[in-house]
């Protein structure tokens, strides 16, 4: 019960109630007190109103004015003072003091004192008896999902929805498990999450916590064997935190912590799996030897170099939903291959850490990888960083990022390596360099790009097969899956376009190097969306 809704009783109203400081109205309520010494802030744990004909205070105004200090120490909610037997109206230094601590102090006539404590207690204890009702309900119906089986999601989804406020769990690295959303968007919170849990979030309590952080916040400690795992936090964004928040948080963290019990050879380590992975290629205030050293307690020993992999669909299946990579696929296979190595979905793909020195040797761990994955989905690109020691993890992701994108595009197969690449790599410090790389694309292909977005025709990709397949007809007809005519047609109508011919060495390369760096922008243009 709130502060106000307790001045807003109808035998206070009735008593001719007047709010004379005015501070905080809508904190909680725990108790109702009487009393008329003068010391009788010791008595008080928070929280409380007191009822006061103030007839123990005295005539000194030191006294009064210390007497609504400790009152405001002890977190007294309001002050009520029945006027009429010590005051005929409050003393200015009562006031004064009340409003320089933010201690809500009324005033009224005559009232049965009896009977506001009970009408009061009566109502507080309803709400106590209501809450706890639901607190129990929502544990109920948690648990139940819990034995049902439903993912650590599902639940929270539940638990957002019934508290009507977002719920996150997150590990002991503070990185986010999952989480439940209710009426607000949680992705900014999301974005700034690390920043929220540090705020106000501090010590291993057991039990729920309440942290005054932006947004305030309960939360509790997630136990599994004697040790903290991670931490579960209702999020004050929707609706007020009450009471059935910090109830129904205190039931629902232990089945949490059972659920997560139950799946702890699968679960926990494949969060703190995918938790490490996003560190690597975040790379921000990323350790070498930390990466080494929490790997190991994953039960993964790099004792040499490493190689980043990115597993993702075919470039011209990257922005259907629908071909997103599954996590546990690209694991089952690495576990066939027995690589060791860790893995993590990062924007619609799958990153992988894996030794450089695998026990069967990288070319052939590649694939038995690549043969095991291709059961699954043959669509997916597999690219592999050059070998690279923990602490340049993130350069190796970024190569191994560019291996799957323009591999493809290269050579046939499932599996491109960065090392392949040797005109990319070349063209790239360019790219870095300023405007020259996208001039030379304009002059040498502006024509036909334009030609092609004006008749939404093909003469563009029929050049790169035409020049990937070293000139010959037949076989850029039988890349194309067009017949032979159709390709004549296309080379000559090139030609007329580009004003030169594409039978001379010098022409060709020019032409190829141009389609690579083209590669290489629409690349660079792609990953800053």
């Amino acid at each position: 019960m709130l502060l106000r809704d307790v001045l807003n009783f109808e035998i206070l109203r009735d008593a001719g109630l007047r709010v004379v400081v005015e501070a905080d109205l809508d904190q909680p309520v725990r108790w109702v007190h009487t009393g008329e010494i003068a010391d009788i802030a010791q008595y008080l744990r928070g929280g409380e109103v007191l009822l006061t004909a103030a007839t123990g205070l005295g005539t000194s105004r030191e006294a009064r004015r210390r007497y609504i200090s400790e009152l405001a120490d002890a977190g007294a909610a309001a002050v009520i003072i029945e006027l009429g037997r010590a005051f005929r109206k409050l003393p200015p230094e009562m006031v004064d003091e009340a409003s320089s601590r933010g201690l809500v102090l009324a005033e009224l006539e005559d009232v049965p004192f009896v009977e506001v404590t009970q009408q009061v207690h009566t109502a507080l204890l309803n709400e106590q008896h209501e809450a706890q009702e639901r607190a129990t309900s929502i544990g109920d119906d948690f648990a139940r999902l819990v034995l049902e089986g439903e993912p650590v999601p599902v639940l929270l989804e539940l638990l957002a929805e019934r508290l009507r406020n977002p719920v996150v769990l997150e590990d002991g690295s503070r990185h986010v498990v999952a989480f439940g959303g209710y009426q607000q968007p949680i992705g900014p919170l999301l974005r700034r999450w690390l920043t929220h849990s540090r705020q106000g979030h501090q010590g291993g309590s057991v039990g729920v916590q309440i942290a005054e952080s932006e947004p305030r916040c309960a939360w509790s400690s997630i136990v599994l064997r004697g040790e903290i795992w991670g931490r579960l936090h209702v999020l004050e964004v929707d609706t007020p935190l009450d009471r059935v928040s910090a109830l129904a948080l205190g039931r629902v963290t232990s089945n949490i912590a059972l659920h997560l019990m139950a799946e702890r050879d699968v679960y926990l380590s494949e969060t703190a799996e995918r938790s490490l992975v996003g560190e690597v290629v975040r790379g921000v205030k990323f350790s070498g030897d930390d990466f080494l050293a929490r790997a190991t307690g994953l039960g993964v020993d790099f004792e040499r170099d490493l190689v980043m992999l990115v597993v993702g669909p075919d470039a011209d299946m990257a922005d259907d939903p629908s071909t997103g990579i599954d996590e546990q696929t690209v694991r089952d296979a690495l576990r066939t291959a027995r690589w060791p190595s860790l893995a993590g979905v990062i924007g619609g793909q799958v990153a992988v850490v894996a030794s450089a020195g695998p026990p069967l040797g990288l070319r052939p761990s590649l694939e038995a990888f690549a043969s095991a994955l291709e059961t699954h989905d043959p669509s997916y690109h597999v690219g592999v960083s050059r070998p690279a020691r923990a602490t340049m993890l993130h350069r190796a992701f970024t190569e191994a990022q560019t291996a799957q994108r323009l591999g493809p595009t290269t050579g046939p197969g499932a599996i491109h390596h960065y090392d392949d690449l040797v005109l990319h790599r070349l063209l790239t410090p360019l790219l870095q360099a300023g405007p020259e790389l996208a001039n030379f694309v304009e002059s040498e292909l502006g024509e036909l790009i334009s030609y092609d977005d004006d008749h939404r025709s093909e003469l563009l990709p029929t050049l790169d097969a035409y020049l990937q397949a070293n000139g010959s007809k037949a076989a850029t007809a039988e890349a194309l899956f067009l017949q032979r005519r159709s390709v004549y047609y296309r080379l000559t109508r090139i030609e007329e376009i580009l004003g030169r011919s594409i039978e001379t060495p010098d022409h060709r390369v020019r032409l190829y190097l141009a389609l690579r760096a083209r590669e290489l922008l629409d690349s660079r243009a792609a990953s800053a969306v």
